[in-house]
C-alpha cells in the first residue's frame, strides 16, 4: 500500500469520526425545568407533581406546598406533608404582608402609657385566648412519588375573611353590653364586673390579627372608639387599686424599702397603713454567697394576696436572685425580682379569681 493510499484512508476515517460526534451531540436531549431541579437539588424523586415546583395561583386564594421523605408508612408521611403545607401557606401569607399591616398593628396594640399593672393584666388575658384556626385551609392534592410525600394546601381567603369578621362581630356585640354598665362597690368589686372586658378585647384582637393576615388588603380592623373607652375604664380601675404590704418576718422587712419602691414604680398605689383593696403578706428567707468578685443574693419569698375582708385570693412562693459587684445592689436586684413575681401573680389573680 502506497503512502498516498494510507493518507487517503486516514482522511476518510477522520471525517467519519467528526460526523459521528456531530450526530451524537445533536441527539442529546435538552434539560427541562424538572431535570434542572433534579440537578440543583442533588436528587429529584421521579413523578414529582407539577404543583410541587410551581404552586397554583388564583385571585382570592392562597396555596402552600409540603414535602417530606417517606420512612415507613406513606399515610403518615402524607399527613406530615399536609401539616408542612399548611405551615408553608401561612408563611406565604406573611411574606405578602404590606407595610400598612405593621403600622395598623402598632395603632391597635395599646397605649405606651400603660402601667406595668395594666400591661400585665392585659398580657395575661391575651395568653388565655385560644389560637384562632384557619378552618378554611384544605388539602386539595397529595401524592407519594420517588420516596417522597407531597401535599398541596389551599385557602379561600374570601371565605376565611368573612367567617373571621362574623366571629369578631359577635365578640364586639358582647362588648357593647358593657357600655352602659355602672358597677357599684369598692374598686375590687367594680373590677370583678368589668375585667371580662379585657378578655373579650383580647379575643377580638386574636380574630382581628388573623383577619389582617388572610384578607387581601392585609388590614387589621381597629378597635372602635367605644370599645377603647371600655378598655380605658378597666385600666382606670386597675390604676385605682390600693395595696398594703405586711412583712411577716425580719428577712421580709429588710426588703421593705426596695419592694415598696419597685411596686410603686410599676403603677401600684402602695399604702403603709389603713384600709386598702388588697393586702400582700410577705415572708422571706435570705441567703447569699460571693464568687469571682460578684455578690449573689437569694430570696425565698412566700406571698399571700388577700382582699380587704381578709379573704385569701392567692398564695405562692418562689426564689428570686440578684447579682452585682456590690452587696447592696445585689439585694436590691433580688427585691425587685420579688416585686416582678408579685406583679405577675397579681395579674393572674385578678384575671382568674375576680371572674
Amino acid at each position: 500500500m502506497t503512502n498516498q493510499t494510507r493518507l487517503s484512508i486516514f482522511k476518510n476515517l477522520a471525517a467519519a469520526s467528526c460526523c459521528l460526534l456531530l450526530v451524537a451531540c445533536a441527539s442529546t436531549p435538552r434539560q427541562t425545568t424538572d431535570s434542572l431541579a433534579e440537578t440543583s437539588t442533588g436528587q429529584r424523586p421521579g413523578g414529582m407533581p407539577d404543583w410541587a415546583l410551581t404552586p397554583p395561583s388564583a385571585a382570592g386564594m392562597a396555596y402552600g406546598v409540603g414535602s417530606i421523605e417517606v420512612y415507613g408508612d406513606p399515610v403518615s408521611a402524607i399527613k406530615r406533608a399536609s401539616e408542612l403545607a399548611r405551615v408553608d401557606l401561612v408563611s406565604q401569607l406573611r411574606v405578602t404582608i404590606s407595610g400598612d399591616f405593621s403600622s395598623t398593628v402598632t395603632e391597635t396594640s395599646g397605649s405606651d402609657k400603660e402601667t406595668r399593672v395594666q400591661r400585665n393584666v392585659s398580657q395575661y388575658a391575651r395568653s388565655q385566648v385560644a389560637e384562632v384556626q384557619l378552618d378554611e385551609v384544605t388539602i386539595t392534592d397529595a401524592s407519594v412519588a420517588g420516596g417522597y410525600a407531597y401535599a398541596l394546601a389551599e385557602l379561600d381567603r374570601t371565605a376565611a375573611a368573612a367567617r373571621l369578621r362574623q366571629q369578631m362581630s359577635e365578640i364586639e356585640q358582647q362588648l357593647d353590653q358593657y357600655t352602659d354598665v355602672a358597677p357599684q362597690g369598692d374598686t375590687l368589686q367594680q373590677l370583678r364586673v368589668m375585667l371580662p372586658v379585657l378578655e373579650l378585647i383580647a379575643e377580638r384582637q386574636a380574630f382581628a390579627d388573623k383577619l389582617g393576615l388572610v384578607s387581601v388588603q392585609h388590614q387589621i380592623p381597629a378597635l372602635s372608639a367605644e370599645h377603647q373607652a371600655l378598655q380605658q375604664r378597666v385600666y382606670s380601675l386597675l390604676d385605682q387599686l390600693t395595696v398594703r404590704i405586711s412583712f411577716d418576718n425580719d428577712d421580709a422587712r429588710l426588703m421593705q424599702g426596695e419592694l415598696i419602691e419597685t411596686l410603686a414604680s410599676q403603677g401600684l398605689r402602695v399604702q403603709t397603713q389603713g384600709n386598702t383593696d388588697l393586702v400582700f403578706a410577705v415572708s422571706a428567707e435570705r441567703s447569699s454567697r460571693q464568687q469571682g468578685g460578684r455578690f449573689y443574693a437569694f430570696v425565698q419569698a412566700r406571698i399571700t394576696i388577700a382582699d380587704s375582708q381578709s379573704r385569701v385570693l392567692s398564695s405562692f412562693s418562689d426564689t428570686a436572685r440578684g447579682v452585682s459587684g456590690l452587696e447592696t445592689k445585689a439585694w436590691q436586684g433580688a427585691a425587685s425580682a420579688v416585686a416582678d413575681q408579685l406583679q405577675q401573680e397579681l395579674a393572674k389573680t385578678l384575671a382568674e379569681r375576680l371572674r
